[in-house]
């Protein structure tokens, strides 16, 4: 049975009560095409990552895939990228309350018309369909499974026409004892601070157990208020209150 879930700064983990089973060959790495899967044999856990998206759009633990999938095939979601498995929100996360924002003193605004950022409130960036993820590494040893890949965002003219600061984004899935780790790393390759807001976006099935048994930890210190439109007000309050 699948029974925690903790969400992290920067690291998404889901932890699974393990199987009893032999330890030896516990981790592998199987590649089928642009996919990728990570595989604990001990905890009955495959995760799959469409690497050109570099999105783990499924996790089957003991038989229950707990990523919620809307698109009904992986041709689709290669087609449309859109939100499934765990989305990268960047290089912004939540909402803008206009169609700029501002770094280092000066104001920038987007572009509406050239296909990344949506108007006339902003939401989530434009990483999540960006296919142009290159892996680094997927390897397996007898301490987990894991695959690394880097997104050139200088690269892309594009993007960088909206969010003018050069950067490589790098993401690293480790599957190891029970648990799914996301981290995500940013290189900034510009010559002044650039300002970093990013977030995940996942969805979640509730399989074999019912709701009660679910424990969701979010071990967040502040919680900013929103308007009705879910802007931040620039307002805070400590999570204890929140929750």
């Amino acid at each position: 049975m699948i029974n925690k879930i903790s969400i992290l700064a920067g690291i998404l983990a889901l932890i699974v009560a393990p199987n009893v089973a032999d330890a030896k060959g516990r981790y592998s790495i199987k590649t089928t095409g642009d996919v990728v899967q990570l595989r604990d044999a001990e905890s009955d856990i495959v995760v799959s990552v469409l690497t050109p998206v570099s999105n783990a759009y499924e996790m089957v633990i003991k038989g229950h895939d707990v990523f919620r999938m809307s698109i009904g095939s992986v041709d689709a979601m290669r087609a449309n990228p859109g939100l499934n498995g765990i989305p990268l929100l960047a290089p912004f996360a939540n909402r803008l309350d206009g169609t700029y924002f501002f770094a280092n003193g000066r104001k920038y605004n987007f572009d509406l018309e050239n296909g990344t950022v949506r108007g006339p409130v902003p939401i989530h960036g434009y990483i999540a369909a960006a296919s142009a993820w290159k892996v680094v590494e997927a390897k397996a040893d007898s301490r987990g499974a894991w695959i690394t890949e880097t997104l050139d965002f200088y690269k892309n003219p594009l993007f960088m026409q909206n969010f003018p600061f050069a950067h490589v984004l790098t993401r690293k899935y480790r599957l190891s004892e029970g648990a799914l780790e996301v981290r995500l790393t940013i290189d900034n390759l510009a010559s002044e601070p650039m300002p970093v807001s990013v977030g995940y976006h996942p969805f979640f099935w509730l399989t074999d157990s019912n709701r009660a048994e679910w424990t969701l930890t979010v071990p967040a210190k502040t919680h900013w208020e929103l308007t009705e439109t879910k802007v931040p007000t620039g307002k805070t309050e400590p999570a204890d209150v929140f929750w």
